[in-house]
């Protein structure tokens, strides 16, 4: 689980149909950028950085996404823990179907690369996978008959619920491959709350939690909180998530080329 925490930490909430309308809360040319801060007891410190970017392309076979997000551990803290992660998908646009997803991480001494292709046509997913404690496996599944998300596409997925329409207690199942199995991750809106930013001002947000698998970084029966903007844009401003020791926070630190006025408002 350690490879996936940047991307985990912004899953926001699934949804039952993209289809319900033509706005999408983002657009091509989004550029998101977050700092990673590590907290246990008196001792914060701004351990890296993760920035997600989202573009279009218009190929023969219609127009499709292109999603990339990029972790980095700050070059002073290399020495102690150095990460260096990518994930990039592409999905049918504007219903949100994968097509490609790859992901290279590099954490310490762990490597992790995997590539996934999505064929409707067939209802097949081949998989490609490898990393320093398995040799590398190529190998061909049944899609299963569920809406199935890539891990990177999820991330963008979330944000077409209409927060507005949601009501404490609601719960969406988020169905994604990770590490090349199925998992089913419940998500739960929790309301709108008042969220304080590391830059000391306050945010009133949609909040939005979900469990954790227990593992090597989680503890058992933990949530982590999303605090997404209480605008059209739903953007993820604050996310905790608790480990096993201590936290992990992320902050959004610079958003460029959003598709609707700010309209966070502060408290």
């Amino acid at each position: 689980m350690k490879n996936l925490i940047i991307p985990i930490l912004f899953l926001i909430i699934s949804i039952n149909s993209v289809a319900q309308s033509n706005d999408f809360p983002f657009e091509s040319g989004e550029k998101l950028t977050y700092s990673a801060h590590y907290h246990w007891g008196l001792f914060w410190m701004e351990a890296g950085e993760v920035i997600f970017q989202v573009d279009t392309e218009n190929t023969q076979s219609g127009k499709i996404l292109k999603m990339k997000s990029i972790g980095r551990t700050l070059p002073k803290y290399d020495w102690l823990f150095k990460v260096r992660d990518t994930f990039s998908s592409t999905a049918v646009y504007p219903e949100m179907k994968p097509l490609t997803f790859k992901r290279s991480n590099s954490e310490g001494k762990d490597w992790v690369r995997n590539s996934y292709v999505f064929d409707y046509t067939q209802n097949l997913l081949a998989r490609d996978m490898e990393s320093n404690v398995f040799a590398r496996r190529i190998d061909t599944i049944v899609l299963p008959n569920v809406k199935l998300l890539d891990i990177q596409t999820a991330v963008y997925y979330a944000r077409l619920w209409n927060l507005e329409k949601a009501k404490p207690g609601d719960q969406r199942l988020l169905q994604i491959m990770l590490v090349g199995e199925f998992f089913t991750i419940p998500m739960t809106y929790q309301g709108k709350e008042i969220v304080k930013h590391e830059n000391g001002k306050r945010y009133r947000c949609h909040k939005i939690t979900t469990e954790v698998v227990a593992g090597m970084i989680f503890k058992a029966n933990q949530e982590i909180s999303i605090y997404v903007s209480d605008d059209e844009n739903q953007i993820p401003l604050v996310v905790k998530a608790p480990i096993l020791i201590g936290k992990v926070e992320a902050y959004l630190q610079q958003s460029e080329k959003v598709n609707f006025p700010k309209e966070i408002i502060k408290d």
